[in-house]
């Protein structure tokens, strides 16, 4: 009896079976039971071909799903022979449009292959497609909604169906390399089969390499006659035609590949004296069947071209313009016999050949040339080498004598492992990080099997079901119609049916999981409960868990309450507490489980941080005391250790977190995968009594709400508007003259004799920010350069201490002593109270009639007149306080402290104010930006010193970093919802490897060289001050333009600056990073007026 109850219950988790591979757009189906038999009434207004193709797949390739369901339970879930039988008995199809030549040999797009599919219980199924291609994917659809009974006929359990379907790229395609291995052409059918059950639409055929030349070409027979491997290995005209033809019959275009100038060294044992056959017409041969013609173009060694005596050299610049006028050359007579020319990626992106606007690039080296290529305007199709190179990660294919060259590859990978496994296929999305214009041009992508070691023994394996994985992403999208990614749990069951059709169909795919984990186990977690056992049943693992000390008979209860009420009733104290233990452990392990395996389903773990002390008490007393002591750089870069890729992961008391300097997860984090990242419900419990609901703390609605309402206080106007800097200007001077603040406005200071005065310059500018804060968001300052004792800036940096070492406590947080913290609090919230009772004195008609003046309009009335929420109100301006005053200040004194060690910068950059804006002209927001010197000052030092060096996101969602997963950090990192991620700007705008080598040329990463900027450009998001993202700081502009006016103002009087700070941290800054970050000794300075003439 349990034992049926235990598998009812899990009859009821099994997944429906409607595998459809790649999944439709739109499907719904029921779970009627339908039968198929010898006689099918089809009417068709086109070519019955594949009708046929289709019938032979449903009765004599079909399978018996019994891998599909739990242990032994085929017969029970079959449908019954016995009872009366419903028959499929017509198939209509209608094709609404007649075809053109365009529909089999089309470009991208020319093509629609969108179809409607229905399929009622009273056995009428109905196929509508616009093309004849579009019917051959609505027939492979209705094709997959049949099995095999075990008995033999034929069924569906699915009816009624309803499909609606079309692709989301037009180019999906696998390229099928036959040089560096000849492939027999029934292999080639057999790929091609395969590929139109997968509904993509391109074989691309890499004829001809280095290796091997079996194309023959009839006008120059000598090539494939020295170069076929053997007699009989060739592909000559009226087989390339019967590949092609055969490809058209299934919606499949064959684009073949003759690779130049590069990958063509087998010409030379026919013509030695060639590099290129310009005689030659190979496309004569495609062109009736194919739109495409590919011409290569990838890794051309421009040292060989020493060994051309036309030539004599490797200098790119005699090298491209011979590469030029071959293109030119080749193109054009592509372009004559009809065809568009495709070539690799390297011809545009690293020769920087022209092309015409008609090529197809096909990029091989990652997303970022993908951007690159997109953002020229280049026709795209992918075929990323990190995720769909079907061949990596087998190991090295040369062989090495025993040696240097032996120890330097072993274990002998190959240079593109790791093996990219179809769960990392499936991850890949090719417009990933592209803005919408560039994502348009992203045609598809293919997916590659370069041949070293691949043949026809393995080459199905090597193909199938990886390159499935790729077919649904193309055809599907990566994303469902909700938006979100489509995942792993989803797809295994799909694909793992998929693979049982294509053994069926004659394909040798390998195995996607074992039978053990196909056989029902749908990755919930399901509880069977008695008195003397726990069961946890989980994805492909079972636990269980023996209460031997329990001293109670029994109950037929197998809910947990009814086990409660059972131990209330029979045992004793001590029974109960050890039963409670138990079960303790049971939950931990329980929770263990389920988090491996959630996370082994997204992907694979990465580099651990470890721990000496347990639950990470260890590392979380490191952070508290660099924190401390501000070593929080040193600390992140001893964390992430030898971690590869910058990315690591620790635990700390039992919450994994993440830490990361990868550009591309962050990245991930701040755009691609916005939707997946968030502040999260800790950080807002965190921050909550600090930052409140403010833009800083919210997610969602309410962080959008926060930047549209503060949006418009950064506009373009109101940026260039300076008066607000100018105002306090000369208070800061008489500060600087005083060599400290003032006691006093009225306080007199004899300005020369402040002339080589030595003063820490970062305290005042941290004043002189404040009160330009206050005056520009509330409309009054806080005359903090006239106020030695400012209540207001003490609180604020006291509060900002505290909250620091909150953050970095983690899980401990509530210990952290919150005494000074909340004092500060205290007089920071008088402060914010002063000016909402001013702002919300006003009525609303007072605050509607303020907002429509430039005088005196202010930040607070436009938050006002939006609400009267004191809390709201309070929580937005603390926010944009700590933004306006700190980033601000921050940056300017490492500004000051870096120019105090190089006086060439200074004078440089002085030369530059006077040029543009001379010595006594107030400069307007048009010479702030023309002042590339000044830019390039502000940028090296955001870049030495980014404003918010540390940061964090929660996961929203369980979902992936493209970084940091496996031994060597290249593949996707899992990460479950409501885990931590801290990631460091500071730590990755250091990292050299992100640099070129130092040089003449390219100054030292670590060392502040202005002149960087005039010869190089980081690469996106490698250098994101601001972050980045839909959270960049909307404040950017208005703190750039006041550290650049503050500059100009200042070194237009002065013309020296001397640095005193050797003396106090030998040349090594302290990073004191709190929220921001800022010199943790100060900035002692000493300024020298310049000498009028």
């Amino acid at each position: 009896m349990l034992s049926n109850v235990i598998l009812s219950f899990l009859l009821l988790t099994v997944t429906s079976v409607q595998a459809i591979w790649p999944i439709p757009d739109s499907i719904s189906t029921g779970n009627s039971t339908l039968w198929i038999g010898e006689v099918l009434l089809v009417t068709y207004n086109g070519d019955k071909g594949g009708v046929s193709r289709a019938v032979t797949n449903i009765l004599d390739n079909n399978f018996v799903p019994w891998k599909l369901y739990p242990r032994l339970q085929l017969e029970k879930t079959e449908p019954g022979l016995w009872k009366p039988k419903t028959y499929v008995s017509w198939l209509e199809i209608v094709q609404a449009e007649a075809d053109t030549a365009k529909t089999y040999k089309p470009l991208a797009g020319e093509v629609d292959e969108s179809y409607n599919l229905t399929v009622g219980v009273n056995g009428k199924a109905r196929i509508s497609a616009i093309s004849s291609t579009g019917v051959l994917r609505g027939l492979e659809t209705f094709s997959q909604l049949f099995y095999k009974h075990s008995q033999g006929p034929i069924y569906t359990n699915l009816a009624p169906v309803k499909i609606s379907d079309a692709p989301v790229f037009d180019h999906r395609g696998v390229l099928l390399d036959v040089s560096r291995n000849y492939l027999p052409v029934d292999n080639i059918y057999r790929t091609i089969d395969a590929m139109s059950w997968n509904k993509m639409n391109r074989l691309h055929i890499h004829a001809t390499d280095s290796q091997s030349w079996p194309l023959e070409i009839p006008s120059l027979p000598e090539l494939h006659q020295k170069g076929a491997y053997a007699y009989g290995m060739t592909y000559n005209p009226a087989t390339v035609t019967s590949i092609q033809t055969y490809a058209i019959q299934r919606g499949i275009e064959v684009i073949f590949e003759i690779d130049t100038p590069g990958h063509f060294g087998v010409a030379a044992l026919s013509h030695p004296d060639l590099i290129t056959g310009w005689g030659a017409a190979p496309w004569t041969t495609v062109a009736p069947y194919s739109s495409y013609f590919h011409t290569g173009g990838d890794e051309v060694n421009f040292n060989e071209y020493n060994l051309d005596p036309s030539v004599g050299t490797n200098d790119s610049a005699v090298i491209v313009p011979l590469i030029q006028n071959f293109i030119d050359k080749h193109h054009a007579r592509v372009r004559k016999a009809g065809l568009v020319p495709m070539v690799w990626e390297e011809i545009p992106a690293s020769y920087n050949v022209t092309i015409g606007d008609d090529v197809v690039v096909q990029s091989w080296l990652g997303d970022a040339a993908i951007k690159s290529l997109t953002a020229q305007g280049h026709k795209v199709i992918s075929s990323n080498y990190n995720y769909w190179y079907l061949d990596c990660g087998r190991g090295q294919w040369l062989n090495f004598a025993e040696g240097d060259s032996y120890e330097e590859n072993y274990p002998f990978k190959d240079w593109c492992d790791p093996y990219k496994n179809w769960r990392l296929v499936y991850s890949y999305d090719p417009r990933a990080g592209l803005t919408d214009e560039e994502a348009e041009l992203v045609l598809g992508g293919e997916v590659g099997a370069w041949a070293e070691t691949i043949d026809e023994a393995n080459l199905d394996t090597i193909l199938w079901p990886r390159a499935s994985a790729a077919g649904e992403v193309l055809w599907s999208g990566r994303f469902d119609s909700s938006g979100q990614n489509r995942t792993q749990i989803d797809a295994a069951p799909r694909l793992a049916e998929f693979r049982e059709r294509l053994i069926a169909r004659g394909v040798r795919a390998e195995s996607v999981q074992m039978t053990y984990c196909t056989q029902g186990q749908d990755g919930n977690t399901y509880f069977y409960w008695n008195p003397r056992v726990v069961m946890a049943y989980t994805y492909c693992s079972t636990f269980s868990i023996i209460l031997r000390n329990l001293s109670f008979t029994g109950t037929n209860s197998l809910g947990i309450m009814g086990l409660i009420e059972a131990v209330l009733d029979h045992v004793s104290i001590s029974s109960v507490l050890i039963f409670l233990g138990v079960v303790f452990v049971a939950r931990m392990i329980y929770l263990s489980i389920d988090e491996n395996t959630r996370l082994r389903r997204l992907g694979v773990r990465g580099h651990k941080v470890k721990s000496r002390v347990p639950f990470g008490l260890d590392i979380i007393h490191k952070q508290v005391k660099a924190t401390m002591n501000h070593r929080n750089y040193e600390m992140f870069l001893q964390l992430l250790g030898d971690a590869p890729d910058y990315t690591a992961e620790s635990r700390i008391l039992g919450r994994r977190m993440v830490m990361t300097a990868d550009p591309e997860n962050i990245k991930a984090i701040l755009a691609t995968q916005f939707a997946d990242f968030g502040k999260g419900e800790q950080f807002h419990k965190e921050w909550n009594e600090f930052l409140g609901d403010s833009i800083f703390a919210t997610d969602g609605q309410l962080w959008h709400g926060s930047r549209q309402l503060l949006r418009p206080q950064f506009s373009r106007e109101r940026i260039s508007d300076l008066h607000c800097f100018e105002s306090h200007l000369e208070t800061f001077f008489k500060a600087v003259a005083n060599g400290g603040v003032l006691n006093g406005e009225q306080q007199s200071v004899d300005i020369e004799a402040g002339n080589g005065k030595p003063f820490d310059i970062s305290e005042l500018l941290f004043r002189y920010t404040l009160d330009v804060a206050t005056d520009f968001l509330l409309g009054m300052d806080v005359q903090s350069l006239t106020t030695p004792r400012q209540p207001f800036a003490d609180a604020f940096n006291e509060v900002q201490r505290v909250q620091n070492i909150i953050a970095r406590a983690g899980p401990l947080y509530p210990f952290v002593s919150k005494k000074t913290f909340r004092e500060g609090l205290k007089v920071v919230n008088e402060f914010c109270n002063i000016y909402i009772d001013r702002a919300l004195r006003l009525s609303p008609e007072e605050l509607a009639s303020k907002t429509k003046s430039d005088q005196g309009y202010t930040f607070l009335h436009e938050l006002a007149s939006f609400t009267r929420d004191r809390k709201v109100l309070r929580d937005q301006i603390l926010a944009v306080l700590l933004a306006g005053r700190d980033t601000t200040a921050a940056t300017l004194s490492f500004t000051f402290y870096e120019l105090g060690r190089h006086p060439e910068v200074v004078r440089k950059m002085r030369q530059e104010i006077i040029n543009q804006v001379g010595l006594d002209r107030t400069p307007t927001y048009e010479d702030l930006k023309s002042m590339k010197y000044v830019q390039n000052v502000l940028n090296e030092t955001l870049r030495l010193y980014p404003a918010v060096p540390f940061n964090v996101r929660t996961a929203l969602k369980d979902t992936t970093l493209p970084r940091g997963g496996g031994p060597d950090g290249t593949l996707p990192l899992p990460v479950l919802k409501d885990t931590a991620i801290g990631y460091s700007t500071l730590v990755m705008q250091r990292r050299a490897d992100l640099y070129p080598p130092a040089s003449e040329k390219h100054a030292d990463p670590g060392v502040f060289s202005p002149e960087r900027w005039f010869g190089w450009q980081p690469k996106p998001w490698q250098y994101i001050p601001f972050n980045g993202g839909p959270r960049i700081c909307i404040g950017q502009q208005f703190a750039l333009t006041e550290m650049a006016y503050v500059l100009t103002r200042i070194f237009q009087r002065y013309e020296r600056v001397e640095s005193f700070m050797y003396e106090v941290d030998g040349g090594k800054p302290k990073l004191k990073a709190e929220i921001v970050i800022q010199p943790g000794d100060g900035v002692t300075v000493a300024l020298w007026e310049a000498k009028r003439g």
